[in-house]
C-alpha cells in the first residue's frame, strides 16, 4: 500500500501558505496526507534543523550555513528576521510521539555546500559523525524507528546509520540511472531508494525488479494529480509531493473506494 508525503512538509509547491521545513508546514502535511518529507542539517552544537538551502538569509553577521553556526547563532538569526523559521527536528518527534495515527517522516541528509561553508563543497566526514549520532539519539529516545526513513546520497553517512542503528530505514537517493542505485542498494544493504521519476529510461518495470528484491521505492516530486494518479499505477511504496490537495483527494479516493 503505497504512502504519500508532503514535500518539505507542506511548503514546496506555490499555492501552500507555509514555509517550507517548519513544524507547522509539517504538521499540515501529518494532517493531509500520509506523512513529510523533510530536509535536516547539524549546527556546531550538534542539534538537527529542519533547513534545506546551503545559504542562510543575508546576515551582518555573516553566518554561512547551518553547520557552521551554533544553536544560539541560528536562534538569534530567526528572532531578527521574521521571514525566517528554524525548526528542530526534536519538535518533529515530539509531535509524531503525542499522534495515535503515527505518520511516516522522510529525513533528506543534507551535504552538499558550494558557498564556502566547508573546505570543501561536500561535508566532511566529522560533520556526518556528529549528525549520525545525534539522530540515532533522538531514533531511540522517541522510538519513532519505524515511521523514519532516512535518504541521501551520501553512503557514507547510510553507512554509518546501518552500523550504529541496523535497524533504521535507509534508502540511497539517486537523480538518475535506477539500475545503478539498484546495485549500490543490494551491497550496501540498504532498505530502499529515493529517486527522481522524471529520470531518463526510469519505468514501471524498474520498480518491480526492485520490489523483487525487497527494496522499497520512494518517488519523488509528484506536484500534480494527473502526476501523482500515473505514479499509482507504478505500485511505489512512497510518492513525495510538492501538492498536498491532490494528494489528500487521493488517498480520500482510494479510502471510499475500499468501503463502499
Amino acid at each position: 500500500m503505497y504512502k504519500i508525503l508532503g514535500h518539505r512538509g507542506s511548503g514546496a509547491n506555490a499555492i501552500s501558505n507555509f514555509q517550507e521545513n517548519t513544524l507547522a508546514s509539517v504538521s499540515n502535511a501529518f494532517e493531509m496526507v500520509d506523512g513529510a518529507e523533510v530536509d535536516i542539517q547539524c549546527s556546531k552544537d550538534g542539534t538537527i534543523w529542519l533547513f534545506h538551502d546551503d545559504n542562510l538569509p543575508e546576515n551582518s553577521k555573516h553566518i554561512l550555513c547551518v553547520p557552521m553556526s551554533s544553536d544560539e547563532e541560528l536562534v538569534n538569526l530567526a528572532t531578527l528576521d521574521t521571514t525566517f523559521t528554524l525548526t528542530k527536528l526534536e519538535e518533529v518527534f515530539i509531535l509524531m510521539k503525542k499522534m495515535k495515527n503515527k505518520p511516516y517522516l522522510s529525513l533528506d541528509v543534507k551535504g552538499h555546500f558550494p558557498n564556502g561553508c566547508f573546505e570543501n563543497i561536500n561535508a566532511p566526514w566529522d560533520y556526518f559523525d556528529m549528525l549520525s549520532n545525534s539522530l540515532i539519539k533522538l531514533l531511540k529516545k522517541y522510538r519513532l524507528r519505524r515511521y523514519v526513513m532516512v535518504e541521501t546520497n551520501y553512503d557514507y553517512f547510510l553507512d554509518l546509520m546501518i552500523a550504529n542503528y541496523p535497524k533504521v530505514n535507509c534508502f540511497y537517493l539517486g537523480y538518475d540511472n535506477f539500475n545503478h542505485c539498484m546495485e549500490m542498494v543490494m551491497n550496501k544493504k540498504y532498505h530502499g531508494i529515493s529517486f527522481n521519476f522524471r529520470a531518463n529510461d526510469f519505468c514501471k518495470e524498474d520498480i518491480v525488479a526492485a520490489h523483487k528484491e525487497g527494496i522499497k521505492v520512494m518517488l519523488w516530486t509528484a506536484n500534480d494529480c494527473v502526476a501523482i494518479d500515473s505514479l499509482l499505477l507504478w505500485n511505489p511504496d512512497f510518492i513525495q509531493t510538492g501538492n498536498l490537495e491532490c494528494g489528500n483527494e487521493v488517498i480520500k479516493r482510494f479510502s471510499e473506494n475500499s468501503n463502499p
